[in-house]
């Protein structure tokens, strides 16, 4: 099992394109999609879970701010691209590298892990 343990990573590119999926797929029969736990709340994680379509994100309070924070600092479209980058990379370090530096002139330091 420790050979997979790099494929639990809900940063694998494999994973977010799956999950644009089911979003794509839900969009089409007008139902939403929600991410809860340990993925929503990753501040970046959250900014791509927004782009591949996510329409709600529930965590523990504790990450509310964080979160919050980098919604508010970025529109959707800047999600949308950093989606795209994510699910377009090789690995899940790849992807989140990706995205960090896609967004950190964005973002301050408080949604950045």
């Amino acid at each position: 099992m420790a050979d997979l343990a790099s494929l639990n990573d809900p940063w694998q590119p494999a994973v977010l394109r799956l999950i644009e999926m089911v979003t794509a797929a839900a969009a089409g029969s007008g139902k939403p999609v929600a991410v809860c736990g340990e993925a929503a709340a990753d501040p970046l994680l959250a900014l791509v879970l927004a782009g591949l379509g996510i329409s709600s994100l529930s965590m523990a309070p504790a990450a509310l701010a964080a979160v919050g924070h980098g919604l508010a600092a970025v529109t959707l479209e800047d999600c949308r691209r950093a989606a795209r980058a994510a699910c377009d990379t090789d690995s899940a370090a790849s992807a989140r590298r990706i995205v960090r530096e896609m967004l950190q002139r964005i973002l301050s330091p408080p949604c950045e892990r």
